[in-house]
């Protein structure tokens, strides 16, 4: 039992606990402490994945525990996401009548979740780590009591998350009863043994089962059918959550997809009928997300929109089963992080200047701010895929994968296809924000804290699409780590 190797994991609990005792301590006027004190755990957990007690990786806790270049690359982005969140949190939670140290506890305990997902390696370690982060959700949502739209999007996350972990939990038992066993090694050396008594026969137990247990995982990653909730919630939800929901809660749920995947593909038998039931999720997610969002007049409600499409594309890659679309996945994830957040920071402020959401409130910000105009433009062209920005590799990438198996090529298509559709929306706003004069021409301030992140995230999303190598010999190589196909429709291992 090594538990250096949960180093990360340790630190952060007991930090939060510390965040907890020292909130009781401080007066109400000094709370605004703790954001940075929650920026500095997230750092030093960054720091932390870098040690080369953590770094070489390895097993613990029985096997239940695995760290590995994925779960270190999957950690690093968590605990980016939760700085930046912290960070973008101070003015709102400075503005909470109440619990204001609450939701830095909160915010920790989610992430403390999103670290124990990177890890898992098996189903109950799985299980107990995601609705660590989904309960934590759950309040996170609702945290202003006094609006309405806020526990109305606290209660809908809790009914379609219960829903979700249920159809979770009835999976995880078929494949229980059809394979013996929850840990995943002791799967995967059944289903890729040789002809013989000791290989896992497929059944339509398990098969059921996998697909369970990703109908229960796409909750998380808002894919259809368990994505009526976004929306609603990501318009009611503080925007300090709707982001770390939008960023943290979506990367958790891929994570697992990716480790569950990893599992089922060792049967080279499942990996044709994983892929159709992917590309047939992905399609109605690309179609759904991209077409519902035409409409939308609020900006957090688009977002929510964009949000199900942007999962659309990554589950394209997953529907590849090999190593060129797993790759894709882990690049866009990476890119997704640097994309939503620095429009989300854009949005917050625009709120707290003009005390408004609707799309008309963006017109003529490059006048009133041009870091706010520019930051958002990139995080939106990223979003859509319009090189040189970063999001466009990780869309070739993607969308490639597809073309490269003549049985998705159809899908490859649709992905195409709804290039084009969301960029009508994304430009749409891009057009407010340089062509429309503004209602009110006052500049909008933006701290500097905020001024040096958003300045940041454009280079990093310019930097990413110019010389994209650089983080995709990284995934590229965790995946080959991982085990998949070279190429789809090879059998898995």
């Amino acid at each position: 039992m090594d538990l250096s190797l949960m180093l990360p994991e340790i630190v952060l609990c007991v930090a939060t606990l510390g965040v907890m005792l020292w909130d009781l301590s401080l007066p109400a006027g000094r709370k605004g402490v703790l954001s940075w004190a929650s920026v500095a755990i997230c750092a030093g957990l960054f720091a932390l994945t870098f040690l080369p007690s953590v770094a070489e990786g390895g097993k613990t806790l029985g096997g239940s525990f695995l760290v590995d270049d994925f779960s270190l690359l999957a950690k690093r982005a968590f605990a980016v996401t939760g700085a930046v969140v912290f960070l973008m949190s101070r003015e709102y939670v400075d503005d909470l009548p109440r619990g204001q140290g609450e939701f830095y506890v909160l915010g920790l305990f989610s992430l403390l979740g999103m670290l124990l997902v990177s890890s898992v390696n098996d189903f109950v370690s799985l299980f107990v780590s995601i609705e660590i982060v989904t309960v934590s959700f759950f309040v996170l949502a609702a945290f202003h009591r006094e609006r309405q739209e806020s526990v109305e999007a606290g209660f809908k996350l809790l009914v379609i998350g219960s829903l979700s972990a249920a159809i979770l939990l009835y999976g995880i038992a078929f494949v229980y009863g059809a394979t013996g066993s929850v840990f995943f090694d002791e799967i995967r050396a059944k289903l890729a043994a040789e002809p013989g008594p000791e290989r896992l026969p497929i059944t339509v137990e398990l098969l059921f089962g996998a697909v369970l247990i990703f109908l229960g995982l796409g909750f998380k990653t808002s894919a259809v059918p368990l994505h009526v909730w976004v929306p609603d919630v990501y318009q009611g939800a503080p925007t300090p959550v709707t982001a770390f929901l939008s960023v943290g809660s979506k990367l958790a749920g891929f994570v697992l997809v990716v480790r569950v995947l990893q599992l089922f593909s060792a049967a080279g038998e499942l990996v044709p009928e994983l892929s159709a039931f992917f590309a047939l999720v992905a399609a109605l997610t690309l179609l759904y997300g991209n077409l519902g969002a035409i409409p939308q007049t609020d900006v957090k409600r688009l977002m929510g929109y964009s949000s199900i499409g942007q999962c659309g594309y990554l589950l394209i890659g997953i529907a590849s089963c090999w190593q060129t679309g797993l790759s894709g996945v882990l690049f866009y994830m990476c890119a997704y992080v640097l994309m939503n957040l620095a429009a989300f920071v854009v949005i917050l402020l625009v709120a707290r200047a003009t005390g408004g959401r609707r799309l008309d409130d963006f017109a003529g910000l490059a006048r009133r701010s041009p870091l706010l105009g520019l930051a958002m433009t990139a995080a939106l062209l990223s979003l859509a895929g319009v090189p040189p920005f970063m999001g466009f590799f990780g869309k070739f990438l993607l969308v490639g994968s597809a073309f490269d198996r003549p049985d998705l090529v159809w899908l490859g298509v649709i992905g195409l296809v709804n290039v084009v559709i969301a960029l009508y929306y994304y430009l749409g706003l891009v057009k407010r924000i340089y062509v429309a004069e503004a209602p009110v021409p006052t500049p909008i301030q933006v701290p500097r804290r905020l001024r040096f992140l958003l300045a940041a995230a454009v280079v990093l999303l310019i930097g990413g699409g110019v010389a994209p190598q650089i983080l995709e010999t990284t995934t590229a190589a965790v995946v080959r780590e991982l085990g998949f196909a070279e190429r789809g429709g090879d059998v898995g291992r």
